[in-house]
């Protein structure tokens, strides 16, 4: 199946560097257009996943702002166990969160290697550029990078215009009001320090 579409994939993505520009103003034309697709691509399937995951991500959220609050709150009445305990399960909510957000943007990755791949079998051995001064030659590694980093950058720009990402965003911001608001440990300065002796555990260790 795959070597009937190759071809056409192939055409598709070769065709920005056939337009008729100078060789070295199509090289870089057309790589920044399959870094284009890439970023296309890329965004596209993070969204679907962040969609298709939706929930879990809203949960892990939820319960890292609620065992953050909860230790803050063991800060302010003094109350160790608690704590210890609320401190453990936020950190641990914490690294579950950052490595989601990792992972979802990884996937946003996954067309670079292919792209890279059709670019090896293409230009492979040709030299685009050469450092001054030295014989080190630059070949399309270095321009498919460099692209690919322009061309998300700029894209992020544009992201909030496009209505179907725009609608994910909007998705992502109202689960991020469902998980409710971080309490700062700056917080904790601004108590008077009358406040900070009342104690009351009841409440607190029905939270947690």
């Amino acid at each position: 199946m795959f070597e009937s579409i190759y071809p056409i994939i192939d055409s598709l993505l070769i065709a920005p560097y056939r337009i008729g520009l100078p060789a070295l103003a199509a090289f870089w034309l057309g790589t920044a257009v399959v870094a284009l697709w890439c970023t296309l691509i890329g965004e596209i399937s993070m969204s679907l996943i962040y969609i298709w995951n939706r929930e879990y991500y809203t949960d892990l959220n939820r319960e890292m702002t609620r065992m953050n609050n909860i230790s803050i709150e063991a800060i302010r009445h003094k109350q160790k166990d608690t704590f210890k305990s609320a401190n453990k399960w936020a950190n641990e909510y914490f690294g579950k969160v950052f490595f989601s957000h990792a992972a979802l943007f990884a996937v946003s990755l996954w067309p670079v290697p292919f792209a890279m791949a059709w670019l090896q079998t293409r230009f492979s051995g040709i030299d685009i550029h050469t450092v001054p001064f030295t014989k080190f030659s630059l070949g399309y590694p270095f321009v498919f990078i460099l692209s690919y980093i322009i061309v998300r950058y700029g894209f992020s720009k544009i992201r909030p215009f496009i209505p179907v990402l725009k609608k994910i965003d909007d998705l992502r911001a109202e689960d991020a009001k469902k998980a409710g608001e971080l309490t700062s440990w700056d917080e904790l300065a601004q108590i008077p320090e009358e406040n900070k002796e009342t104690v009351d555990g009841s409440s607190l260790e029905s939270r947690a």
